[in-house]
């Protein structure tokens, strides 16, 4: 069997085995993957308390991590509330809200002259007639409300993580056959946590600017939940292309259930699509540059995969994950070539140095 066939079929039954154990593994691992995302906000985050003037450098290291901590279970805490506040108006409101769906739906079957067709006639009694919008909003608190347990789990880890991450160094040393071996580790450590610490860091300031130009935009035209529909929009913008486009079907949606009025649906899809493609096309490009190196196709095809693996949650964490596979390869003289198939620019300037050693 020629040799690169032969390396093409154990590549792909590793890859095979690979997706096996993390879609079996997926109560596992997302909670513990998010525990580690969420180190890399909080280290970020503690560093830049550090860089405050003044005040900034008198700050211990351990204070400056346990003040990123102690706000990132606040905004937790605070969204929580939020969903349980809003939740309840949602499911006293539903019954209002698809009256005036039904409406809006007859109304935009008049302006198309098919409300008198017999066939319009049946899928209204069939379908729009049997939608319980209180029984959809009841199903997904349901959901939403089992999130808690794993949200807590996130916490338990995160702290763990930010503990361990003191002694992280150390261990590689002391596990590492050769003082060369633990550097070229900790090298390679180093660039992913420096890559992917500056992308959730932008990314999550990014993400805030957008949930608060949409609350604006949505609280000046009156919708309901906009603050809801904000943090909505703001989480959803993690994951790439699809994210977006989701995060405005939601409000708009509501606006159809509140208004009944294409006018006031236009408004709404006009301010946010715009919210959104003013910072994800010229904000987010400038603050992030190509900081990942992703193909723009690798990242739409990792999207798919991770999404298939774990749901909402993979499709959040595809880029980051994606990103560190890529710099992993890339380390290696053997997987380069395929990182280099992976990047956007086809340059690991810092990595060819460690490939050149990892023979």
């Amino acid at each position: 069997m020629n040799s690169r066939f032969q390396k093409l079929v154990y590549g792909l039954a590793f890859a095979i085995m690979v997706g096996f154990v993390l879609r079996i593994g997926k109560p596992i691992f997302i909670p513990v993957i998010s525990g580690i995302i969420s180190v890399y906000v909080l280290s970020t985050t503690a560093n830049s308390l550090g860089k405050v003037p003044v005040i900034g450098a008198l700050i211990p290291v351990w204070l400056r991590h346990v003040i990123a901590f102690l706000v990132f279970i606040l905004l937790v805490t605070l969204l929580v509330f939020l969903f349980a506040a809003n939740i309840q108006q949602v499911v006293a409101l539903a019954p209002r809200y698809q009256e005036t769906l039904l409406g809006f739906v007859s109304e935009i079957a008049k302006m198309l002259g098919i409300d008198d067709e017999p066939s319009w006639g049946t899928i209204r009694n069939l379908v729009l007639s049997d939608i319980d919008l209180q029984k959809v909003v009841s199903t997904t608190v349901t959901s939403v409300s089992s999130l808690a347990g794993q949200v807590f789990v996130v916490f338990l880890y995160a702290s763990f993580l930010m503990a361990e991450r003191l002694h992280f160094s150390r261990k590689i040393v002391m596990a590492s056959t050769s003082r060369d071996g633990a550097k070229r580790v900790m090298d390679m450590v180093e660039k992913i946590n420096r890559r992917i610490g500056d992308y959730l860091t932008v990314k999550t300031l990014v993400n805030v600017l957008l949930g608060l130009i949409s609350y604006a935009c949505m609280w000046l035209i009156g919708v309901d939940f906009a603050g809801f529909f904000a943090v909505l929009i703001g989480v959803l913008n993690y994951i790439p292309y699809v994210g977006s486009m989701v995060g405005v079907a939601f409000p708009v949606l509501l606006t159809a259930a509140q208004f009944g009025s294409i006018e006031t649906i236009l408004i709404v899809l006009i301010s946010l699509t715009a919210s959104q493609m003013f910072m994800g096309g010229v904000v987010e490009p400038r603050l992030l540059g190509r900081s990942m190196n992703l193909s723009p196709f690798v990242v739409l095809i990792s999207l798919t995969v991770w999404y298939a693996l774990w749901g909402i949650a993979g499709a959040i964490l595809a880029v980051p994950m994606t990103s560190v596979v890529v710099i992993i390869f890339a380390a290696f003289a053997t997987t380069r070539p395929l990182a280099i198939l992976l990047s956007q620019t086809g340059q690991f300037a810092e990595d060819a140095k460690v490939a050149r050693k990892i023979k």
